[in-house]
């Protein structure tokens, strides 16, 4: 649950914001029917319904509330840091991009990371090599022993590391909800 990708993320948060997937879909730059999509998507991730459809709009349920709740606060946080560090990469980073640099970052060694997040070393390479192009900068010094995270880098690990703590936190509300142990 909430694995969701942070455009899906920003999707529902414009929705629940505005309520309505007209606006949304203004607001985000995508098809009304993407927007549809995502929220489908997102609460078949819930297992319960997000918003209550009414023909005044759609209106965040208690389930709605919690996910708008922390997924506006981890978005905040990693937006404030993704534009500090490179306006760009708010609106290009993935979430993948965003777990291989965590894992990166604390590992200090690609190989390692690669092995963490159990994809290949060419994939955790690939998506620090695309989040480097998009921010114009590296965001790790290599050296013979491996790779040590810039400044800016560890920032970013750090906020984007407590943004996901954020999600999974959502995740645990919604199945205390529903009556579910998660986590």
């Amino acid at each position: 649950m909430i694995d969701a990708n942070l455009r899906h993320l920003r999707v529902f948060l414009a929705v629940a914001e505005g309520g309505s997937i007209t606006r949304a879909a203004e607001l985000c730059h995508v098809s009304q029917p993407a927007v549809t999509q995502a929220i489908a998507k997102l609460e078949a991730e819930a297992g319960t319904a997000l918003f209550t459809r009414t023909t005044h709009g759609l209106f965040a349920t208690e389930a709605g509330e919690v996910l708008r709740h922390r997924t506006a606060r981890a978005l905040d946080a990693l937006d404030t840091q993704l534009t500090e560090f490179a306006p760009r990469l708010k609106l290009t980073a993935t979430r993948a991009q965003l777990q291989a640099l965590i894992a990166a970052a604390e590992a200090q060694n690609f190989s390692l990371a690669a092995r963490r997040l159990g994809v290949s070393q060419p994939t955790v390479h690939r998506a620090i090599t695309q989040l480097e192009k998009e921010a114009g900068r590296a965001l790790f010094q290599r050296s013979p022993f491996g790779i040590v995270p810039t400044r800016g880098c560890a920032n970013l690990a750090r906020i984007a590391r407590l943004a996901f703590v954020e999600l999974e936190q959502a995740r645990a509300e919604l199945g205390d909800l529903s009556g579910r142990e998660v986590g």
